[in-house]
């Protein structure tokens, strides 16, 4: 008996099955945070964007850090880096899109009033 997991297949049109409630439950998740956007605090929300943007530069330098101990400053990408580091440098890069998307919302609550 093999031991592989390259045994397992799943049809294309059997996708559908796993796609639409990964979806579903996606969506009861996310909507209540973006209905919780339009009633939050405008302050709260740029605190939380601004915390997520120090986080991520933080996190943008711990991964940098073994190419700045070799002096490659001026590298671009992930792909110098380790798998560790690079995972880092991915992490950081969702705490930018946080911090630019919750950023944004303030901006667009603060030209509607």
């Amino acid at each position: 008996m093999s031991k592989r997991n390259s045994d397992w297949y799943i049809p294309p049109d059997w996708g559908m099955f796993i796609v639409i409630p990964c979806v579903a439950v996606l969506s009861s998740i996310l909507l209540p945070v973006v209905a919780q956007l339009k009633t939050a605090d405008i302050r709260v929300l740029y605190g939380l964007g601004l915390g997520a943007g120090v986080i991520s530069a933080v996190l943008l330098f711990v991964a940098r850090l073994p190419l700045y101990e070799q002096r490659r400053f001026w590298t671009i990408g992930p792909m110098p880096l380790d798998r560790k580091h690079r995972r880092i440098y991915w992490l950081a890069y969702v705490f930018v899109v946080t911090g630019l998307l919750l950023l944004g919302v303030v901006w667009l609550r603060a030209h509607e009033i």
